[in-house]
């Protein structure tokens, strides 16, 4: 199971139905059980970068337990299905025109190859009015 799950490290679930993106898949270092709703025991399959966790139903279903509301939602039927929805992040993509300040470290700039100002600031934060 280890090696499916690193498959999908750093990955994200697209739902099948509504299309929304859960996680930045997480792989926990020692298996857990967790109790959800109504009693069931879930085993732990993954986590993401909220504390959320991807659990499977003793029937083998995928499911989404977010740990501040203890709601679950069903993302798939089995763990390869979950597998198979699992897509890379897309990309963040900026509008430079709305970014209203940005600063770099200047050695993570030097080390990486790229000029920044001495002090970091590509572009400096407004003063309040």
């Amino acid at each position: 199971m280890r090696d499916v799950l690193e498959t999908v490290r750093g990955k994200v679930f697209i739902h099948p139905v509504s299309k929304e993106p859960y996680g930045r898949i997480r792989i926990p270092r020692a298996p857990e059980k967790r109790r959800a709703l109504k009693g069931k025991l879930y085993d732990f399959l993954a986590e993401d970068e909220g504390g959320n966790t991807f659990t499977v139903a003793e029937d083998g279903a995928v499911w989404f337990w977010d740990h501040e509301t203890d709601d679950l939602v069903h993302l798939s039927s089995s763990v390869s299905e979950f597998v198979a929805h699992c897509i890379n992040p897309p990309p963040i993509e900026l509008d430079p025109k709305r970014v209203k300040s940005a600063w770099v470290d200047p050695a993570f700039a030097k080390s990486i190859g790229k000029k920044v100002p001495p002090d970091g600031w590509i572009k400096k934060p407004s003063k309040p009015k």
